[in-house]
């Protein structure tokens, strides 16, 4: 946790020492709500959290170059994203709010008849 608390902070410093140079209010520009949608994409283990953040990282590079070369409202990531994360958490979401077991035997159960 020390760890954790000690590198959170050193990205601070940076974001405001190397962009901003002075803290105000909007320094954080909704870094929060960034991590918790990485940790869920990414089921929230380190290698899948890892894989989200370059994946989240990429859509955000390459939606200003989307933006300027094709003439692209740079918009359309921002409802990629979250889109995205609705159909990986959908399915969790369901089975918590109607109390649904997760299927054993994946798709081949669901499509098999009442006689099998």
């Amino acid at each position: 946790m020390i760890i954790a608390g000690a590198l959170a902070g050193l990205v601070g410093c940076s974001q405001v020492l190397g962009t901003r140079l002075v803290v105000t209010q909007d320094v954080d520009a909704g870094f929060g709500f960034d991590a918790i949608t990485v940790a869920l994409l990414g089921r929230a283990s380190p290698t899948g959290t890892v894989l989200a953040g370059l994946l989240f990282g990429a859509f955000r590079a390459g939606g200003i170059v989307m933006a300027s070369q094709t003439h692209t409202p740079s918009d359309v990531v921002s409802v990629i994203e979250p889109v995205m994360v609705l159909f990986i958490a959908a399915p969790a979401l369901i089975r918590g709010i109607f109390r649904l077991r997760a299927a054993k035997g994946g798709v081949g159960d669901l499509a098999k008849g009442w006689g099998s």
